[in-house]
């Protein structure tokens, strides 16, 4: 009969706990990005608000005012 290696090292105690803290910072991003979505829905409902987003090229413009 063979006998298990109950034994915890201190690297795989480290390595729970990063793995905890990832899954809670992985279900913190996904809440963000859901209130996101939430947030420029109603946005789009709003009187007066404009509902499409700038691109990329609308935003890089806003910062192009430099002197050269």
């Amino acid at each position: 009969m063979t006998t298990l290696d109950t034994t915890l090292k201190p690297g795989d105690l480290i390595r729970d706990e990063a793995e905890i803290l990832a899954a809670g910072i992985e279900l913190q991003h996904q809440g963000l990005e859901l209130l996101l979505a939430e947030m420029r829905a109603l946005a789009a409902l709003m009187p007066g608000e404009e509902s499409s987003l700038p691109t990329d090229a609308e935003i890089e413009a806003g910062f192009d005012n430099m002197p050269i």
